[in-house]
């Protein structure tokens, strides 16, 4: 008995344990890109889009490039750079030759844009197996060649019922162009290929009226396998359980889901009322449209922030799920990042003497932080406020600007020239912190304490009484 036991423990952890990562090779020859970096990320999940640096590749002087990193499963493999956003996907074992397009640069208008919207581009690739093994692989059987085939007769007829739907046009000769692309596509046994053209179609007879979210849920989504690392399952549920909550709110078996969130904060309780729903009954498609809804309701006002991180942490230690215990931890760094009470996002940037400066470096004292650009007019405004402000409260304040200028040079420049007696940093060596900090105009600010946490977010200017605020929470505090 004790031997089938244990035989039995041993096979259940095989059949839970993590697939085995095998090697990726990328390269490729882009002269135009000598000398840049170009950073390979990957989603670690979909809901949030947490995204995970995998591989930097420094382009050399001839154009040549070439990095390794590991995958488990077929990744959706992305990188930024100018005005594309470039991807393709990645299978276990495969090397891939990558055609990158010509190097377009942002202009200066498109960089302080914050709804810049970049162009998004399928590379093309050629693949082969890794391990010495230097076969082609048949490009009619390989993972991009497949999803850009699809893509291409797909993405214009999507577009067209999109704008149908949009101008509440009900569209008459779907059914023979889904027929073609289903004579066309439905027979690939591509396992990943599979799931994508699935999803895919399944978005678009959403959209194009002819299945209802629930008739979705029911065909796609209850008692099938959670896709996480599939785009086109995560756009679809994506879109099939947007604001569910507030949708079953409204029927009489899902009205107390108010006062589960909001009023007991109980994970056992909301996930008993969802369980009233039947397109829920599978407990791992419950626990991540959960995940879903509450990562949206924080940029509602429908629910209680602190009731919702609360759901959050419970789901998170009592989910027999890994993947899902790793995306609450996701949501709560994301939501949390930039409210008042919580840590906001580090950085290590380059100051005007090319030293790199984090935000520790200011602990013990008060950061009022402004993203800003020394070629704006309301930034240069605003310095002229802010060196009042740094020479009258210099034992408790520093002032940090961090500048989204074209270069650090620019920066350097205008900061010496100016003779501003507070810190310029520039973001040029951590892009994202702009992202990171929600910032959408210039200027934003930002208040932090002494202990590193954020009191003010965002922070009034200098010219909305900025300073009359501070006084207010320093006496609040008892610091004056």
């Amino acid at each position: 008995m004790c031997r089938l036991t244990c035989f039995l423990l041993f096979f259940i952890s095989l059949m839970i344990s993590p697939l085995k990562a095998a090697t990726v090779v990328i390269r490729g020859n882009s002269p135009d890109y000598a000398g840049l970096t170009l950073a390979f990320s990957l989603y670690e999940n979909q809901i949030s889009e947490k995204e995970r640096p995998i591989a930097n590749v420094k382009v050399q002087p001839n154009g040549d490039f070439e990095a390794k990193f590991e995958v488990s499963r077929t990744e959706y493999i992305f990188c930024r750079t100018g005005i594309f956003f470039l991807y393709f996907f990645a299978e276990p074992g495969k090397e891939y030759t990558l055609k990158l397009p010509p190097r377009t640069e942002k202009n200066p208008a498109d960089k302080l844009n914050p709804y810049f919207e970049e162009i998004r581009l399928h590379l093309v690739v050629n693949s082969s197996q890794t391990q010495g093994q230097s076969a082609v692989d048949d490009p009619k059987t390989e993972i991009n060649y497949l999803i850009r085939t699809f893509d291409d007769v797909y993405d214009p007829l999507y577009s067209k019922v999109a704008v149908k739907v949009i101008a509440r046009f009900s569209p008459k000769n779907i059914d023979s162009t889904l027929l073609s692309l289903e004579n066309k596509f439905s027979g690939i046994a591509h396992p990943y290929f599979k799931d994508y053209y699935t999803y895919r179609m399944g978005l678009i007879k959403m959209m194009a009226t002819k299945f209802k979210s629930r008739h979705v849920s029911d065909n796609y989504f209850l008692n099938k396998p959670v896709l996480y690392a599939n785009p086109a399952y995560m756009e679809l549920f994506n879109q099939v359980y947007d604001k569910y909550f507030s949708y079953f709110g409204r029927t009489d078996e899902g009205k107390v889901i108010y006062d589960d969130i909001n009023v007991a904060k109980s994970f056992s309780r909301l996930k008993a009322t969802l369980s009233h729903d039947k397109v829920l009954n599978n407990d791992t498609l419950k626990e991540m449209v959960i995940l879903k809804n509450l990562h949206d309701g924080f940029y509602e006002m429908e629910f209680s922030r602190s009731a919702m991180l609360r759901i959050l942490d419970s789901l998170a230690l009592s989910t027999n799920v890994p993947t899902h215990r790793a995306i609450a931890a996701d949501i709560r760094e994301k939501v949390t990042r930039l409210l008042p009470g919580y840590a906001p996002p580090a950085f290590s940037l380059f100051n005007q003497d090319s030293v790199l400066v984090s935000l520790n470096n200011f602990k013990g004292k008060f950061v009022y932080l402004v993203f800003c650009t020394t070629q704006s007019y309301a930034s240069m405004k605003d310095f002229e406020m802010l060196k009042t402000l740094q020479k009258k409260h210099s034992k408790l304040l520093k002032i940090v600007a961090i500048s989204v200028d074209d270069n650090l040079s620019v920066m350097r420049n205008y900061a010496k020239k100016s003779g501003y007696d507070f810190a310029f940093l520039h973001y040029s060596n951590q892009p994202s912190i702009l992202k990171d900090y929600d910032v959408r105009t210039f200027p934003t600010y930002y208040l932090i304490d002494r202990e590193g946490r954020l009191i003010m977010s965002p922070a009034p200017t200098p010219g909305e009484d900025f300073e009359t605020k501070f006084y207010e929470y320093l006496k609040g505090m008892h610091i004056l």
